[in-house]
Parts: structure tokens; sequence; C-alpha cells
């Protein structure tokens, strides 16, 4: 197999929406974690590790030197790993549905691009190869290869999907593992392990939630409010009502690119007894629903601002991106160009991240 095909495979346009709610809980914590972490007096030594200061009030067994604070490092080094938690239970989950979605058959037909690229393949599976082309051949010559490329519909072994979703998944295990260890927050492997199973039974196992109405649900909650407000709390030990409304805000925008998804897929779903909010509320109304939410994010973003100390030209030119960004999804998806309002969904999830930070950062 060609690295290419691995790399269409990991889906790289959905994976902004698991970077901006962690950009998002970072920059919320930023001015909490260092009010009072940085410089040191007689019982608070400076940090040999990461620039900070050793509380002495809080003895360790074994330790005499006291417990190490937060610090720039110290945050910076949790916030990269909860990112790449986040980013490689993405490409695990990616991969994940790949595999089951392939296997049920709900992907029939969206092989990589044409057969020429197949053709030149190794020759290592040539039943799954040989499949995949009687597959794309026997499809009506008016119906449209919608969507991006699957793996297991174009062909490649079923077990190698769920391999590099399993491998996918571990890095996401050892960089949580990490962040445990960075913060003595052991409890986040509950957590982690909810993540997991929200990754695979989206369409994975014998009843997946993702056939079931309740795959929007899951993705506002993993994707805006528990990625967000678990950043949030790793960074802080707390939760703020900006989180939440961080996590909210983020999570519109994640819903609104499943419903982008959906309202592409929409006859194959039906086809293929996958139960969708947009199979549901049909392509015109879903069409309204998935501009409704985009709208929301808007004015969550806008209400966080006006509710900021004072609204700097930085913050009004970002925000200005972000609503612009918004916008142009909305005119895609009421043109039904879904192709071009998937990335511009992904996109500004990373406007509206960019939007707290410089909040964060001049407001």
């Amino acid at each position: 197999m060609q690295l290419s095909t691995w790399i269409r495979g990991a889906r790289l346009r959905t994976l902004p929406l698991a970077i901006a709610p962690v950009v998002i809980g970072a920059a919320l914590s930023w001015q909490t974690v260092f009010l009072y972490s940085q410089g040191g007096d007689v019982l608070h030594d400076p940090c040999p590790f990461f620039g900070g200061q050793h509380d002495l009030g809080k003895m360790r067994f074994g330790s005499l030197i006291g417990e190490c604070q937060r610090s720039a490092g110290w945050f910076v080094l949790v916030a990269v790993l909860c990112g790449c938690v986040a980013l490689f239970l993405q490409i695990a989950a990616n991969f994940a549905n790949d595999y089951s979605d392939g296997v049920r058959g709900t992907d029939e037909g969206r092989a990589i691009d044409s057969a020429r690229p197949l053709a030149k393949m190794p020759s290592a599976e040539p039943d799954s190869v040989s499949a995949s082309l009687v597959v794309s051949a026997s499809l009506p010559a008016s119906q449209p290869q919608l969507g991006p490329a699957r793996l297991v519909a174009s062909g490649v072994n079923p077990k190698k999907v769920l391999a590099a979703a399993g491998i996918n998944a571990l890095i996401a295990c050892l960089c949580g593992l990490l962040v445990i260890a960075l913060t003595g927050y052991w409890w986040f492997i509950l957590v982690g392990i909810a993540c997991l199973a929200a990754g695979w039974c989206y369409v994975g196992g014998k009843h997946p939630y993702g056939y079931h109405y309740l795959g929007e649900i899951f993705v506002f909650v993993f994707f805006g409010l528990v990625a967000t407000c678990g950043t949030m709390f790793a960074l802080t030990g707390t939760v703020s009502l900006s989180g939440v409304l961080g996590g909210a805000n983020v999570g519109c925008i994640a819903v609104a690119v499943l419903c982008v998804n959906n309202l592409r897929d929409i006859e194959s779903d039906r086809a293929h007894g996958k139960h969708t909010w947009m199979t549901a509320l049909g392509r015109r109304n879903g069409t309204v629903f998935t501009i409704v939410l985009l709208a929301a994010a808007v004015l969550l973003a806008v209400a966080y601002a006006r509710l900021q100390p004072s609204c700097t030209i930085p913050v009004i030119a970002m925000l200005t991106i972000f609503c612009a960004m918004c916008f142009a999804a909305a005119v895609a998806i009421a043109s039904k160009h879904y192709g071009k309002a998937l990335p511009l969904c992904t996109l500004a999830s990373l406007a509206l991240a960019a939007v707290f930070v410089v909040i964060a950062a001049f407001a």
C-alpha cells in the first residue's frame, strides 16, 4: 500500500476538529495557571525542570523538595500532549469507522479515485482488490462517486485498517498516560476509556449508536465539551463557565461537519439502514438545521467576545474572519457543494480557536 493511501484514509480534513477544542481549553487556562505560578520566595525555589517553583508546603513521601508546581514548560508540555491525545484518537476513530462501514457495505462504491491506482498496487491482496473493481464496475453510470475514498471499499485488507486504528489508539493512550503522570489526575483513565469506547461504538459493534440517531449527540459531547473541558481541567484543575461555553461553541461546528457528511451521504445511509438526524429531517430541513448550527457557533463566539472587558482590534479582526468562514460554509451547504463546505467548516473550527487565543492574549 502506498503511504498516500493511508494518509487519505486518515481523513486529514477532519483533524482540525480534534485540535481546535484543545487550543480553546489551553487559551482559557493560560491566565489562570500563571497568576501565581511564576517567580519564587523563601518557600518556593526555582524548579530545575520547567522553570517553575517547588511548594515546600506540600511534601510528598520520600521527597525533600516538595511538589513541582505548574510553569510555562509544564503548561506547554501538557497542552501538546492533550492535543496529541485528541489527534490520534480522531485518526484511530477515522480508521475504525472506515473498517466498520467497509465490512458492513455502507461505503460501497467509495474506492480510491479509480481502478488505475489500484492496479498499480502490489498484488499481495488480489482477492480484495478484484472485489473492489467488481463493485466499482457494477455501479450505475449515473451514480456519482460521492464522499472521500475509503480504504476497505478500495480493497485494502480490513484487518490492516483495524490494525492502523489500534496503533493510533495506542499512541493516544501513551500520550494520555503522560498527561496523567504530569497532572496526577488518575481518573482521566476513565475519560480515556470512554473516549475509546465512543470512537469504536460510533459505527462499530453490533449496535452502533451512529446508526441510531445518536451520532450528533456524541460528537457534540466528545468533540466539544469533553475535549475542551478536559484540557482545561488538566491544566488548571477546574472548569469554568467559559470552558463550557467554549466547548459548546466548537461542539456546534463539529456537529455541523457531521451533518455535512450525512447530507452528502443521505441516500446511501438510507439504503444501508444508517439512521442519522439528516435522514430523519430530509435534505431540505437538514440543510436548514446545519446552517443554524453554524449561526449558533457565530452567536456564541460573538457573545463571549462581548463579555470581555475590552474588545480590541485583533479580536474583532479574528472574529470577522471566523464569521466569514461560517458564512461561506453556509452558502456552500445551501448550494449542495458539500465538498467545499466540509473544509470550510473544519477550518472554521481552527478560526474559532484563534478567536479564543486572541481574546486571551489581547482582551
